[in-house]
């Protein structure tokens, strides 16, 4: 499969696939739960693994999660190895792809100018619509890139997502589609007859001697869970505000800054024409195609007919050269010195790149508006407070690290800070609601290796926490009068599970000798229905049992247990196929279902073939501990 695509992704094609991709994810790399161990990461079909891959990895890891158990899915309740496991098997994938990628030809000079206009792009680094250098610079150095590693990593990103576009391309067919269309369009019709089982249940009485005998077997599951309380203190940046005075130079000097970076934030929309250095057999010859169209241009031709005719950027040469807004140091240092003397309409000189020539042209200008003293003053206080008291805040997060280092009670770091120590509730692993605070802190409160009256700081970036364990109520047996309810319940649930076995049984026995709906009558939890053009997604029965059904031939006989416990003992009468008529009639609503399904199959695919056959050579001592 990876060969025969090596001959699908030549020429235009190439250019299609590329100018037709979107990144689905650029990640800019959170705080990592879990942090490598060791130094020497290894390497994976010769490429060299660092921490970025496996924080990457981990983003991705907790992105497919999240899509499918919700949101609120913490990736950091997993086992810590199969958290590795996970970790390490998608490192493994986007190494291995990004190999395929590049020997594809994939990483190329196209690459990186579409990621660049995807980050300029991306609403992550926007203020009021707009591309914001200094938010992007920000971003990305707090997740712990440079401005230029991140283009590395989004163009990275962008090779392998073209590699598997590329491939899944060429899947989906027409026959495809009609194979999925008839199998889902199938009907059956059937005799069913359920056992409910909460109503069942409803008609049990227990006696207090099986209650007391259920509870004697079962007191494993009558133990309380342990509770833990705990004391903190909690400091946000807020706290700190009415503690800063600003000096009147401070302000001043910020002023001055502002005017001294105002050319910055002047909104410039280029567009540019490139000559890519693969394309020609010497850097000359691809210099003097690059003058040919400069010469055009100064003969009066039109900039955006010329991109069109011959830029080799196959994504802005359709929309005239265009690249939005221009953004310092993101193409580099010679588009930058390029671009500075422009006003509206001008044309730059040639300027060369490593691999490429270029012509720029400013299409839209507009000098960034210059606030007064008066009118940013108040803004620029503002910012320097919230500078100032978190400053203050990390001091105070220092001072109490500090102080847990000598052995420092709560009451002393509290004094000393001069902030309240509040008290949690009695609190369950399980039912961990305090504060909102994260995983972190739960994790620290009930790890077995906490002792009570040691404090413990936790940075929380908006705030800072001081920790400290002060009572345990350890988990004990609960008295039968205490469970008598959840007892009750749990023995009927067993007696009703018990009954549901030999119900079917007999069911099959009055089926056989005539006297079936005399024992239906005869229980108020037992009934008899029938349903005809069954389909696969109905919802006259639940889902798992009609899945089940259609694995049947005409004629079956069955007994299922939902997901709720209820029986179900189903005669299968017949299966019906969909006519040739009604699938072409309904074949375009199955389109998009089969892309997608198609794509989920084929990425399993991948996956399953880059693990079993990439040449992995993790360090074997590699783990990872909580940062």
């Amino acid at each position: 499969m990876l060969e025969s695509l090596r001959n699908f992704l030549t020429g235009p094609r190439l250019f299609i696939v590329i100018a037709a991709c979107a990144l689905p994810f650029v990640f800019l790399g959170s705080t990592s739960l879990l942090t490598p161990s060791v130094a020497n990461l290894g390497s994976i079909n010769g490429e060299r693994v660092t921490e970025m891959d496996f924080q990457v990895a981990e983003n991705i890891v907790i992105s497919k999660l999240e899509s499918m158990y919700g949101e609120n899915f913490d990736f950091s309740m997993l086992d810590e190895d199969l958290q590795l496991n996970q970790i390490k098997n998608e490192v493994i994938i986007q190494k291995s792809l990004l190999s395929q990628a590049r020997s594809l030809g994939l990483l190329n000079n196209t690459t990186i100018e579409t990621a660049k206009k995807q980050i300029m792009t991306n609403p992550t680094f926007q203020v009021d619509g707009d591309f914001d250098e200094g938010v992007y610079e920000v971003q990305v150095n707090t997740a712990g890139h440079t401005k230029e590693s991140y283009i590395d990593l989004v163009t990275d990103l962008l090779a392998i997502e073209l590699f598997k576009t590329s491939i899944l391309g060429s899947f989906s067919t027409e026959n495809e589609i009609i194979e999925v269309a008839s199998l889902l369009e199938q009907t059956v019709d059937v005799d069913f007859i359920k056992i409910d089982s909460k109503s069942l249940q409803s008609n049990i009485t227990n006696t207090n001697d099986e209650l007391e005998e259920f509870y004697s077997a079962n007191e494993f599951m009558f133990y309380s869970d342990e509770q833990r309380k705990f004391e903190y203190i909690l400091l946000t940046s807020e706290d700190y505000k009415s503690k800063v005075v600003i000096p009147d130079n401070y302000v001043n000097d910020s002023y001055q800054d502002y005017l001294s970076k105002a050319s910055e934030r002047n909104q410039v929309r280029i567009s540019h024409i490139m000559i890519d250095k693969v394309n020609y057999d010497s850097d000359n010859n691809a210099f003097n195609a690059m003058q040919a169209i400069e010469s055009q241009l100064l003969g009066g031709a039109d900039f955006s007919m010329l991109a069109l005719e011959y830029s080799d950027d196959p994504v802005s040469k359709e929309i005239g050269g265009d690249l939005e807004y221009f953004a310092p140091d993101l193409f580099g240092e010679e588009f930058d010195e390029a671009i500075k003397g422009l006003r509206l309409n001008d044309v730059s000189k040639i300027v060369e790149l490593d691999s490429s020539f270029h012509i720029i042209k400013v299409t839209e200008y507009q000098e960034a508006e210059i606030l007064s003293f008066d009118e940013i003053k108040e803004s620029i206080t503002s910012s320097l407070v919230d500078s100032e008291s978190l400053a203050l805040m990390k001091d105070d997060y220092d001072i109490a690290y500090d102080l847990i280092d000598n052995n420092s009670s709560i009451d002393f770091i509290s004094t000393t800070l001069s902030a309240d120590i509040k008290e949690s509730n009695m609190l369950t692993k399980n039912n961990f609601v305090s504060d909102n605070f994260d995983a972190r802190v739960r994790d620290y409160i009930f790890s077995p290796d906490t002792e009570a009256n040691v404090p413990f700081a936790i940075d929380l970036d908006e705030s800072i926490l001081v920790v400290s364990l002060k009572d345990i109520n350890e988990s004990s047996l609960r008295s039968l009068e205490s469970v008598s309810l959840t007892a009750n319940d749990m023995l009927s649930a067993q007696k009703g599970k018990q009954k549901q076995v030999l119900l079917s049984a007999e069911i099959e026995v009055s089926k056989a000798d005539g006297s079936l709906e005399s024992f239906i009558a005869a229980y108020p939890y037992v009934t008899k229905d029938s349903f005809i053009n069954v389909n696969r997604y109905s919802s006259l029965m639940p889902q798992e049992i009609i899945s089940d059904i259609f694995k049947q031939s005409s004629g079956d006989s069955i007994s299922l247990i939902s997901n709720n416990n209820d029986t179900y003992i189903v005669d299968v009468i017949n299966i019906s196929q969909p006519s040739n008529e009604a699938i072409i009639a309904i074949i375009d609503d199955y389109k998009g279902f089969v892309e997608e399904l198609t794509s989920t199959k084929i990425n399993q695919v991948i996956s399953d073939e880059v693990i079993n056959n990439a040449n992995v050579n993790f360090n074997n001592n590699i783990s990872f501990t909580n940062e």
